[in-house]
């Protein structure tokens, strides 16, 4: 680790504007990545790890935090989404690009903020209150702001999540002080693996590699250029990935101290309200409720209008963005009355077929690989194994784990990555020594 950090140029940390300009950008990295659906799954996979929690905790940490800043250093090497995915096959950023941002907008991440705007939000401060009604109101909201100047819920976001965050920390420092209890020995299995597929949820590997362009152009409007450009955003990833671990790691304890006093069945809204209630108290709950409400407004905002605008660029103008838009929150809206642990349930299939692929195409643009005979062998098979575990019935797919033990395996699919790239090297040698 000494030696990584060595290789970033201390200098840029002796000038106070640069400085200045690293806590900036640090700190609205954090905010993308950090809403509101980030504070619900620390707590229950710590309340369902017990005493297991440090190794779930490494396990989520390196997806939720790690692999987010991972991607962003990836598109700034790359220097462009078609570039960081494009070796695969031509049109396959455009494919893997679309399935993402359906992802991250009108199949999950969108419905999500509105069905924890309700579930933690408002139904804590409305217990008699209709979901139906408030769903309704969230995205009538929601697409006023997409369709008109956004300006002032920008302004909203940027007040709301240090709010947010304070409110954490708080609720973090109570728990940890005043602990809910002594983690329970669950007699867990795979704890490492549970909390790295859990990790999957955050979607931040996702979003990443979408937003990155933005964080990258924000710091080279800094006057910031070529090697010191992709130092300054590694420095911003790693600061804005220590808080995100940190974060995650103190939401996930408290969850493991309640393993032995509350029932594993409790919903993933249920347990952050009983946390804020138990270390905070009802004015605790409340205030943390009305910040999360709003926090996911300004993040479903902002998806929307990400979706709308994506949607017309690839299909260079056809799709209409208010077309989209309209379409995205109707959509959501219908998505959103599953409620927040049925939309989790129903995304955790799609998440695991898109995910180890991603984790590929990160990792070699970070290593600077250039064959694109390896982004081949190991990128397809993987897609198409995710895809299998994800739709095969249980009963096809224990009997292919017979065959091969790892398929049902969080890692199953990382040696088919590794055997497939090499074919694909090999591949590359005899493609080339013909050419010759």
């Amino acid at each position: 680790m000494k030696k990584v950090w060595n290789k970033i140029d201390r200098g840029i940390f002796m000038n106070k504007s640069i400085r200045k300009d690293i806590l900036i950008v640090s700190f609205a990295l954090f905010s993308m990545f950090f809403g509101a659906g980030n504070v619900i799954f620390p707590p229950y996979l710590g309340l369902t790890s017990g005493s297991d929690f440090l190794l779930s905790a490494l396990g989520f940490i390196i997806t939720g935090a790690g692999l987010p800043i991972l991607g962003i250093i990836a598109i700034a090497k790359s220097g462009t989404f078609d570039n960081f995915a494009n070796r695969v096959f031509n049109k396959f950023p455009l494919i893997l690009g679309t399935c993402i941002m359906i992802a991250i907008g009108p199949l999950l991440a969108i419905p999500k903020t509105a069905a924890l705007t309700y579930e933690i939000g408002i139904k804590t401060l409305f217990p008699s209150s209709n979901s139906y009604i408030a769903i309704i109101i969230f995205f009538m909201v929601t697409l006023f702001f997409s369709l008109n100047s956004s300006n002032v819920i920008d302004k909203l976001g940027a007040i709301l999540t240090p709010l947010l965050l304070i409110s954490l920390i708080i609720l973090i420092v109570n728990g940890i002080v005043n602990p809910l209890g002594v983690p329970k020995d669950l007699k867990i299995e795979g704890a490492f693996s549970m909390g790295f597929v859990n990790g999957y949820q955050t979607m931040d590997a996702f979003a990443s590699i979408m937003f990155a362009m933005i964080i990258i152009k924000s710091i080279s409007q800094k006057g910031y250029k070529d090697e010191k450009l992709r130092k300054i955003t590694s420095v911003t990833g790693f600061f804005a990935g220590l808080g995100l671990a940190l974060i995650y790691f103190g939401l996930l304890y408290i969850g493991s101290c309640a393993s032995g006093s509350v029932s594993p069945d409790i919903s993933k809204s249920d347990m952050v309200i009983y946390i804020a209630d138990q270390t905070m108290g009802y004015k605790g709950k409340f205030i943390l409720a009305m910040i999360i409400s709003f926090a996911c407004l300004t993040t479903a905002i902002g998806l929307t209008t990400t979706a709308g605008e994506y949607f017309e660029t690839i299909t260079n103008g056809k799709l209409k963005y208010k077309l989209t838009a309209v379409f995205t929150c109707i959509f959501s809206a219908c998505m959103a009355y599953l409620g927040v642990d049925k939309i989790v349930a129903f995304s955790a299939p799609i998440l695991s077929a898109l995910y180890p692929t991603t984790i590929i195409l990160i990792v070699f643009n970070v290593i600077s690989v250039k064959n694109k005979y390896i982004y081949k062998g190991a990128c397809l098979p993987v897609l198409i194994y995710g895809i299998l575990t994800s739709i095969l019935p249980k009963a096809i797919s224990e009997q292919i784990n017979s065959i091969y033990p790892m398929f049902t395996d969080a890692f199953g699919w990382l040696p088919l990555a590794i055997v497939g790239g090499v074919i694909g090297y090999m591949v590359s040698l005899k493609k080339f020594s013909v050419a010759e």
